[in-house]
């Protein structure tokens, strides 16, 4: 049961080909540094644990700037007395072009333990893993503007999100490239226990072959504003379901960015 509680919610959430890079501007009126995103994690109808999405910075990397976005999911003592996760995954996010310039994990769920870092090079189409053992592995292409799991769901936030609509997005994760189409369903009324939110239900799905042993539709309701701030996220597992409810939220500063490309 790897990956239990937030990373394969949002890794429904990625591609092209390498090469033919273009800067871009991205405007993003969704999301900025000081939100925080606290939910309940329930497996079934049990309270598994707790999960946080948060965004911090701007920070420089590189010459560039960056939001911070990181994902903790945590076991609750009774779940975690025969199933423990402690899960920290992170990314920099490019405040212009809102592609990826670093992703972490460190994942410890039951048994099993891996942590990896990952340097995008976008404008060189390459993501580097200076820990991976296969050399031929080390240094893998990329496609233009490539976002981590993480990532796709919050630039997926900056999408118009238009009910019958589908958008693809270019995803790298674990040494390779993956399509993802988001289909945007319809709109729902959806009462969490931070509230009582007007929503639009987004569906991912992987084109092609998919990332994680996923056994059925991934869902995540978000809200029909500019913000598209994920309320409620479910999604099949191995044995039943897990779905991540929005217990409590505060909104960052959306940080206005112009753009430097001009008419590029």
């Amino acid at each position: 049961m790897k990956h239990l509680l937030l990373v394969p919610l949002l890794a429904g959430l990625s591609a092209g080909q390498a090469g033919d890079y273009s800067p871009r501007y991205v405007e993003n009126g969704a999301f900025g540094p000081g939100e925080l995103l606290e939910f309940s994690v329930e497996y079934g109808i049990v309270r598994a644990g707790t999960a946080t999405l948060s965004v911090t910075g701007p920070e420089q990397h590189e010459g560039l700037m960056a939001y911070r976005i990181t994902a903790n999911a945590r076991s609750n003592p009774a779940f975690s007395a025969f199933f423990r996760v402690d899960d920290t995954n992170a990314a920099l996010l490019d405040i212009v072009q809102l592609h990826t310039l670093l992703f972490s994990k460190s994942l410890q769920e039951g048994d099993y333990r891996n942590s990896e870092e990952v340097f995008f090079d976008q404008e060189a189409g390459t993501a580097f893993y200076p820990e991976e053992d296969d050399e031929d592995e080390r240094l893998v292409e990329i496609p233009p503007h490539a976002l981590d799991v993480l990532s796709c769901l919050y630039y997926a936030r900056t999408l118009p999100l238009e009910v019958g609509e589908a958008y693809t997005l270019d995803c790298h994760t674990d040494n390779d490239n993956y399509p993802l189409q988001v289909t945007v369903l319809r709109e729902e009324r959806i009462r969490v226990p931070a509230g009582t939110f007007d929503c639009v239900l987004v569906q991912p799905e992987l084109v092609g072959e998919g990332i994680f042993d996923q056994q059925g539709e991934i869902l995540v309701w978000m809200t029909d504003d500019e913000r598209h701030m994920p309320v409620l996220m479910r999604s099949a597992i191995v044995i039943g379901e897990i779905a991540c409810l929005l217990e409590s939220y505060t909104e960052g500063t959306v940080i206005q960015v112009d753009n430097p490309f001009g008419d590029e």
